[in-house]
């Protein structure tokens, strides 16, 4: 695909590796495991959305167009059929522009539905993903600097994907979310290459680790090419093992200068082993000085899945495996509502939204935020919501 070229989606099929053997040789060992992981996995993996609830719509006469920068190490997809795939690739650069209808819903992600004889996304109507196009690493670095210098106090958000994400649903989600969320200045999906797939989650593992050098190498072209004051960075899920392992990196390499520019770290229902989350990560990044909150559940069935999968329980439950640490937030959002598994909850209940839009927009504190009561343990502090 040449720098520069402008290309339309065509179809939503894709044809991803035979990972069965794969499958095969952990279920031997697994089996029980595996078919929990499955049984729950089945209803949504992994996504950003899931069920849709009414909120406060956005009025709009007519469709606007979201700009969504990627930094993308999946080959592309040989197809063409959904730009990139779910292999190993170099590193490559865009931005996708993406369709928001008029009256979006806050948490709503509209799409096409069979129920309602809708046979493809149309602009006024759904989220689409309109075009892709593709920068070589100069014109990125000067299309997004120009970008961040139009924004208030010079902001980039950089979000990072989890389990079972396609490239184009993913870029929709996270357009979506950002447009939610109000999120003033630009903003960059980091775009590994998972499957896309249910039973892809131990090759996602394993790429979501390889990816990690690329993404570090993302964050240094953020300090040194763009003038970027500061820098938010969101994981989901599985993404947080690549945010958290990077910044553990990148914090033993960089001048304290250049992480006083990362303002914030939210972690979302983070699939890492929580053990060593709280005994060796955690702590590594608190004594980076940033900022960080993590938002846990215990009603998150794709974790429940994730703990039964590896028998042990993830940085993202709560209940008494809620993860405290000092120098770090940790908000229990187990009475929020977050579709069908329980796991996109942060994108889907107005309180996570509110909440996550106050942090990025002002900065405050947990005890600061008016949605969040705290909560006192042996342990120390932790909050939850209000009701």
């Amino acid at each position: 695909m040449p720098a520069g070229a402008l290309h339309s989606r065509a179809s939503t099929h894709i044809n991803y590796p035979d990972i069965s053997q794969v499958m095969e040789n952990r279920l031997a060992r697994h089996i029980a495991s595996y078919l929990a992981l499955i049984a729950l996995f089945v209803l949504g993996g992994c996504s950003l959305g899931g069920d849709k609830h009414p909120q406060a719509a956005v009025t709009a006469d007519e469709p606007r167009l979201v700009e969504l920068f990627y930094v993308t190490d999946r080959a592309p997809d040989a197809d063409g059929d959904e730009y990139y795939s779910g292999i190993r690739g170099d590193l490559s650069h865009g931005v996708a522009q993406i369709n928001i209808p008029p009256g979006h819903v806050m948490g709503v992600h509209e799409e096409a539905s069979l129920l309602k004889l809708e046979w493809e996304n149309e602009a006024d109507k759904h989220i689409k993903l309109h075009d892709v196009l593709t920068l070589n690493s100069n014109t990125f670095s000067a299309r997004l600097g120009r970008a961040i210098e139009a924004s208030a106090g010079n902001r980039v958000m950089v979000f990072v994907h989890g389990y079972n994400e396609p490239f184009p649903e993913t870029s929709k989600r996270v357009a979506q979310f950002a447009d939610d969320v109000k999120f003033t200045g630009p903003v960059i999906l980091f775009a590994w290459p998972s499957q896309g797939s249910l039973t892809g989650y131990v090759t996602d593992e394993t790429n979501a680790e390889w990816a990690e050098s690329h993404f570090i190498e993302t964050l240094t072209m953020l300090l040194e090419q763009v003038p970027a004051h500061s820098i938010y960075l969101v994981g989901h899920s599985m993404g947080n093992r690549i945010i958290g392992n990077a910044m553990v990196t990148l914090s033993g390499d960089r001048l304290e200068s250049d992480l006083i520019r990362f303002r914030e770290i939210i972690m979302i229902a983070p699939d890492i082993d929580a053990d060593v989350f709280r005994r060796e990560m955690a702590p590594r990044l608190a004594r980076t000085g940033i900022h960080i909150s993590l938002y846990a559940s215990s009603k998150d069935r794709a974790l429940m899945a994730s703990k039964a999968f590896h028998g042990y329980p993830r940085a993202g439950d709560s209940g008494e495996s809620l993860v405290i640490v000092d120098g770090m937030e940790t908000i229990d959002a187990s009475e929020t509502s977050g579709g069908l598994l329980g796991h996109s909850y942060y994108a889907e209940d107005r309180r996570i939204m509110e909440d996550i839009y106050g942090l990025l927009q002002t900065g405050q504190r947990a005890d600061d935020r008016f949605g969040l009561q705290a909560m006192e343990t042996a342990e120390g502090r932790y909050w939850t919501f209000r009701k």
